[in-house]
């Protein structure tokens, strides 16, 4: 195994340099303030600075012609809590240890706000709540610290409203970092007002409301959704992104009025992006670019001309870059990168990968490598065994890898007998009678080398609506004697939706690719705090789709 200290080992890219619009720019001096705005659920591929084709975006396309785009920034985890923590932490998950739905980030390990608070900025933070609250320990290192609870898409406007608030009553040639998070676009897909159907054009398609559990219950496998209804969910995400945008364009011009712009470093990010079946399931729980993708924009006084940045970069990288533009020195350790070599327009070298991965009922782990002008993705998926007998279960459909000639399984359907379809390339190879008590099953496969191979299943059933236990999964069959596990190559220059698996046709980069993301692995820095969350916060959670 081959422990990365990310930050100590330096990865030259090659052929991804910074497209720059103008000449290299002198060193940026520190500035009094500094602003960072989480715009949660928010894919850069919605916004028209990132090629989006709708009217989405009008006034951050303005501010993205201002300051620095980075148009390949990738999150480390698709979830609130987790990304927003390596926010915070320039420190990869594995190194915090902070995943959800129940631990805390151990106090031994430095946070931002905290860091620039003892550097003599005053603090404040105004957030929407759901996991970005004092219990999850958020609240650390601010002066002032509000999570209120989002009441109407039209909350965002409180949310900056206080923090204009918090900026006004700052003195003259006080430092301050203030940290903004609102859950504007965040599931239910809910536009206020004239925003409601923008992007959509006749009736709305009867399918249930967009509320987080529902989304959930699609991912287990509960309920179909039809494209047409993942394609109005997308519209009316879009048009909250529209009313978020004239809202954040009001924000702007009050920073403006009060003369903040020409004294504040302002980023503007996300933790993640959305997903609307691009790769089976809606919400944010996997690591494709639909929700790895993420919009970064850093405005600085000393920068008049918009200017895109094409290297590789992370959200471990925003603390470290924050920390060197206000003179304060970094904390050890630290896995993320300064970007501020890239903000003044110099060139040098940096790491050409990016790392992500997610846990849930299935994991998922991703390497981005950009080399030789190209950018690869590569992902590995894995269905969880069951936690108390052997093999795992699946819904509708399961995928596995294998380079065997014949495949060797146990099987036992669930609740009832069912009909389970063997394919390799969309080609059937075996249809057989599952029962309800373990059986073999053997098939000879056709070709040669890694195959993928789908089993489908002719239905599922909810345990807790046969009887049969709490378990709110749709289950059709197990599988016992092979790993539920697939590994998928994409090109990022050629297909950034990921549509289109090379993992077959190019099997020498699948296998390069998939060891290098097997080796990457990252020490924890300090165990994460366990806690229990409180009724109320589990409540919250599962409003937003996080827990069941």
């Amino acid at each position: 195994m081959r422990w990365r200290i990310v930050g100590l080992i330096a990865l030259a890219a090659a052929g991804l340099g910074a497209c720059r619009a103008g000449e290299t720019r002198p060193p940026l001096a520190p500035t009094r303030g500094i602003l960072l705005i989480s715009l949660d659920t928010l894919g850069a591929r919605h916004l028209g600075a990132y090629g989006s084709d709708r009217e989405t975006s009008p006034f951050f396309d303005s501010l993205a012609r201002q300051g620095v785009l980075f148009e390949n920034a990738i999150v480390q985890y698709p979830s609130t809590l987790v990304s927003h923590v390596s926010i915070f932490t320039g420190l990869y998950p594995q190194q915090h240890g902070v995943y959800p739905p129940a631990s805390r980030l151990s106090p031994q390990i430095a946070t931002l706000p905290a860091r620039l608070r003892d550097h003599g900025f005053i603090t404040g933070a105004f957030t929407e709540g759901g996991y970005v609250t004092a219990e999850f320990g958020f609240d650390r290192g601010f002066d002032e610290f509000s999570a209120v609870e989002p009441v109407g898409k039209r909350h965002v406007e409180k949310t900056f409203a206080a923090g204009l608030d918090f900026l006004e009553r700052r003195e003259a040639g006080e430092r301050f970092f203030l940290f903004l998070h609102t859950y504007a676009v965040h599931d239910p897909y809910q536009p206020p007002g004239s925003y409601d159907g923008m992007f959509w054009e006749g009736e709305a398609p009867e399918i249930p409301f967009s509320f987080g559990p529902f989304l959930r219950s699609v991912n287990l496998g509960r309920f179909p959704m039809p494209p047409q209804g993942a394609a109005y969910y997308r519209a009316q995400y879009e048009a909250e992104l529209r009313y978020l945008d004239d809202v954040l364009g009001e924000f702007f011009a009050r920073l403006d009025e009060l003369g903040l712009r020409d004294e504040t470093t302002i980023v503007v990010t996300s933790d993640h992006g959305e997903e609307f079946l691009d790769h089976g399931r809606l919400a944010h729980h996997q690591v494709y670019p639909e929700t790895l993708w993420v919009p970064l924009l850093v405005l600085h006084p000393e920068i008049s001309t918009g200017a895109r940045v094409t290297d590789l970069v992370e959200s471990v990288d925003l603390a470290p870059t924050l920390y060197d533009l206000a003179g304060v020195p970094l904390p050890e350790p630290m896995a993320g990168e300064s970007l501020r070599p890239l903000l003044e327009g110099r060139g040098g070298p940096r790491r050409a990968t990016a790392h992500a991965e997610v846990r849930d009922q299935w994991t998922q782990s991703t390497l981005l490598v950009a080399e030789d002008g190209a950018m690869q993705q590569v992902v590995t998926s894995r269905v969880l065994p069951d936690a108390e007998r052997e093999g795992a279960w699946f819904a509708h459909r399961a995928e596995l890898d294998t380079d065997r000639s014949r495949l060797s399984l146990r099987l036992v359907s669930f609740h009832r007998p069912r009909t389970l379809s063997v394919s390799v390339g969309g080609e059937t190879v075996a249809r057989v009678e599952i029962g309800t008590r373990w059986q073999p099953l053997e098939v000879e496969l056709p070709g040669s080398g890694v195959r993928r191979v789908e089993l489908a299943a002719d239905g599922c059933d909810v345990p807790v609506w046969v009887g049969q236990g709490a378990d709110s999964r749709c289950l059709s069959i197990k599988v016992d004697g092979a790993e539920l596990a697939k590994t998928e190559l994409f090109d990022w220059r050629a297909d950034r939706a990921a549509s289109r698996d090379l993992s077959m046709e190019q099997p020498g980069l699948r296998w390069r690719l998939a060891e290098e993301l097997a080796d990457t692995r990252w020490r924890p820095v300090a165990a994460a705090e366990r806690l229990d969350p409180s009724a109320e916060a589990l409540e919250r959670l599962r409003a937003l789709g996080y827990v069941n």
